[in-house]
């Protein structure tokens, strides 16, 4: 049995996929008969039960230190460090996981052994990171036993931009932990139900689904994502009958609402910026929703990015080329709803592809 600390700076409970990801990953590694401790800030929910949140299936042991309120920067971010790496040296760990660089720097100065996971280029750090990523190679330090990159393209970056040598990178993309006994039925009716579930950020696309909902309004189009009082502001602007805005949803009720829908779709925009709007992710990202997304063998229509087809090719989804274009938007969810045999197939593809993306699997080959 394997003594592990798993080092987060998000926000749990919460809506964040980070933080979605986060949690799974330690629920699957406590799950695979290791003694797991996840090590947060007081961020996040504290009136929601992390377990009943995001649905977990196994207890998850959690450290926080309570006195962090609000996600840790400057003075606070290298404070936050601190207390995780004397709590770490104190409790003698086997293995530390964190997906912050500097983080995982101090770990391997004690000698600790470490996994680092990377979902975007490390542009955004500060100076002090930048320094560090360029002057003291860390990324190839013995104890670092493995990185773990969300996407190929990300892993291109770091061999290129930092010069980590190959063999230290897997690509582990993103997964769900949603399961279904059999594949939904096709909906036979004219009217469709187009579902986005996820981040209102405008880069998330969430703005074509409103502008289709005024062009199309032989379709409903739904939108769960944001709080409440985000949701309200879009509401004033955009008010159609056809048109249905939610908030954030618990995780254990995402499948039962991605059900009702006909089609998922992923409208990003060309660029895609992560939580925060601090980066530009359109070339990395392996975002969660697409993974829930094959995992209720639904249709997917989905912006034509590249790195999207890392995972899934035109046997999956309906890809909109000039997905900047409103029109063409309306013109491929035409074509879907004349299709309903071709949709029965990919339906049919999506299911057996999200048996390779399961949370459970990508958590056993972490530590392979």
């Amino acid at each position: 049995m394997k003594k592990i600390f798993y080092v987060t700076f998000s926000s749990i409970p919460s809506s964040l996929p980070s933080s979605l990801q986060i949690i799974k990953t330690c629920e699957n590694l406590s799950k695979h008969n290791n003694d797991l401790t996840l090590i947060k800030p007081g961020t996040g929910n504290n009136k929601i039960s992390i377990k009943d949140y995001y649905n977990l299936k196994h207890d998850v042991k959690i450290k926080e230190f309570s006195y962090f309120k609000k996600f840790p920067i400057s003075f606070s971010f290298y404070l936050y460090c601190l207390n995780c790496l004397i709590f770490i040296l104190k409790n003698k760990s086997d293995l530390v996981i964190t997906r912050n660089l500097f983080m995982c720097f101090l770990i391997l100065i004690f000698r600790q052994k470490a996994i680092l996971e990377i979902h975007h280029d490390a542009s955004i750090e500060g100076r002090l990171i930048k320094f560090i990523l360029n002057y003291a190679n860390f990324l190839n330090k013995q104890n670092l036993i493995k990185i773990i990159a969300i996407s190929n393209s990300i892993k291109n970056l770091f061999i290129r931009k930092y010069n980590v040598n190959s063999n230290k990178i897997e690509i582990l993309p993103s997964g769900s932990s949603i399961k279904i006994n059999s594949l939904p039925k096709i909906n036979h009716k004219k009217r469709m139900k187009i579902g986005y579930f996820g981040s209102i950020s405008k880069s998330k696309g969430i703005y074509t689904l409103i502008k289709l909902s005024k062009i199309d309004p032989w379709n409903d189009y739904y939108i769960f994502g944001g709080d409440k009082e985000s949701i309200s502001k879009i509401r004033i602007l955009n008010f159609n009958n056809n048109l249905f805005l939610k908030n954030n949803i618990p995780y254990k009720n995402v499948k039962k609402k991605m059900l009702e829908m006909d089609i998922l779709t992923l409208p990003y925009t060309k660029i895609v910026k992560s939580s925060g709007d601090v980066d530009d992710i359109s070339k990395y990202t392996s975002p969660l929703k697409l993974f829930d997304y094959l995992a209720v063998g639904k249709i997917i229509i989905s912006s034509d990015l590249k790195v999207l087809k890392e995972i899934i090719n035109n046997n999956n989804a309906y890809f909109v080329k000039n997905f900047e274009n409103i029109y063409e938007w309306k013109k491929i969810i035409t074509i879907a709803g004349k299709n309903r045999y071709k949709n029965l197939i990919l339906g049919k593809n999506n299911l057996v592809l999200s048996k390779k993306y399961d949370h459970s699997t990508r958590s056993k080959r972490y530590l392979v």
